[in-house]
């Protein structure tokens, strides 16, 4: 498709317009990875120190995992939490003196990782509203939609979360910094994927399935899902359906 210019303000020259957008949007059955949308949209450089800058001391809650390998899915429940600052886990993952990295200094970073997951923006930047304009999604076709709309994660190498489905809509992901590895599959494979609705969470469907890692002897019908497995970096933009 000829590049689009969206917008005749800036005149920012990108790949589709902001209906062009909506349509593979809402139409998408599969996977689809933007390239060249936000690239002039402030929070496409929201990288860690520049975070760690907009939020100084405000503490974020951490779950905290074992890399350890292994056949089952680590469910939150199942993981460490803490509460601590983006400056002391940018700390503790550059391997800082454990002073500076407060509250995760008590877990070996070669042997755990850290996720600050799902934290709305409009909770973290209530007292710098305008940060919120730096996020929008007009240009995908959803006038109106920005930062308020819009939730923060942040996490270590290895970072991760069960595979599960979320009973809503759709969700479109903007990778700021670092790598984020997808792996997505197509609704007629959920009874390849052992669904379960585990007692803390009413709004997704989890995967008895360690899907990176299967107990192919437990769940031998997995072997008849076929994944979609997309790795996002930084300036692209993932759309996954439910």
């Amino acid at each position: 498709m000829d590049p689009a210019v969206s917008g005749a303000a800036d005149g920012v020259t990108k790949p589709f317009t902001p209906q062009e957008a909506r349509d593979v949007v809402l139409g998408a059955t599969l996977p689809v990875v933007f390239l060249g949308m936000t690239d002039d949209w402030p929070a496409s450089r929201w990288t860690l120190p520049r975070l760690c800058d907009m939020l100084q001391e405000q503490t974020l809650k951490f779950r905290i995992g074992k890399r350890k390998a292994d056949t089952e899915p680590q469910f939150e429940p199942q993981c460490d939490y803490i509460d601590g600052t983006l400056r002391q886990f940018r700390a503790w993952i550059s391997g800082a003196f454990p002073e500076e990295s407060g509250p995760f200094h008590r877990f070996d970073k070669a042997e755990s990782w850290a996720y600050a997951d799902y934290k709305y923006l409009a909770l973290l930047f209530k007292d710098q509203p305008e940060l919120l304009q730096e996020v929008s999604w007009a240009d995908f076709g959803f006038p109106g939609r920005d930062g308020r709309d819009s939730t923060l994660w942040v996490g270590s190498g290895g970072a991760n979360t069960p595979c599960h489905i979320d009973c809503y809509g759709c969700n479109l992901v903007l990778q700021v910094q670092g790598r984020k590895k997808w792996h997505l599959f197509h609704p007629e494979d959920t009874a390849h994927l052992y669904p379960t609705r585990i007692p803390y969470e009413e709004s997704s469907v989890f995967s008895k399935v360690n899907v990176v890692k299967p107990d192919w002897q437990r769940y031998p019908a997995f072997s008849r899902a076929r994944p979609h497995v997309v790795t996002l970096h930084p300036g692209q933009n993932n759309i996954y359906t439910r």
